[in-house]
């Protein structure tokens, strides 16, 4: 499922989220190997209820349902050929993620392309295993739905 939401400033034809690099733990404890954890990456404003806005775009998180709801908004600079890059207003969407370990939970920007100041954006959600399978997670549309996720286990 996509949303299309309207882009502020809009001067960049694509955006790219970085799949690699560090992850801020949501965990309690030390570290732990990739292979026990799982990935969420995106524009996510709030994990489980606690605000995540100034702790990046990469969080690991342990085996089991977790709650993701989006930023309010988005953006990327293009520090390359000459700058440009865009600033969004995203819906306000809430993804139940059944998280496995070693699997990246994905929430992509594509901005589609523009000729004016403003444009439009679409959002995907992804489970990417690690093997290079994925499969696409559409947001909640009910709390049956959270409630269903909350009593899954991997």
């Amino acid at each position: 499922m996509c949303f299309c939401a309207p882009v502020a400033s809009l001067l960049l034809v694509a955006s790219c989220i970085v799949r690699g690099g560090d992850s801020h733990p949501l965990y309690p404890g030390p570290e732990r190997p990739r292979a026990e954890v799982a990935r969420l990456i995106g524009p996510i404003g709030e994990v489980d209820g606690q605000d995540v806005t100034k702790l990046g775009k990469a969080f690991s998180l342990l085996p089991g349902c977790h709650v993701a709801r989006l930023a309010s908004k988005t953006g990327s600079i293009n520090t390359l050929g000459g700058g440009g890059g865009y600033v969004a207003s995203l819906p306000r969407a809430l993804y139940a993620f059944r998280m496995q370990p070693a699997h990246t939970y994905e929430i992509e920007v594509v901005v589609d392309p523009i000729t004016g100041p403003t444009g439009t954006l679409t959002l995907h959600a992804w489970d990417r295993d690690e093997h290079g399978g994925a499969s696409e997670v559409s947001p909640v549309t009910s709390t049956a739905q959270i409630d269903e996720c909350m009593r899954w286990r991997p």
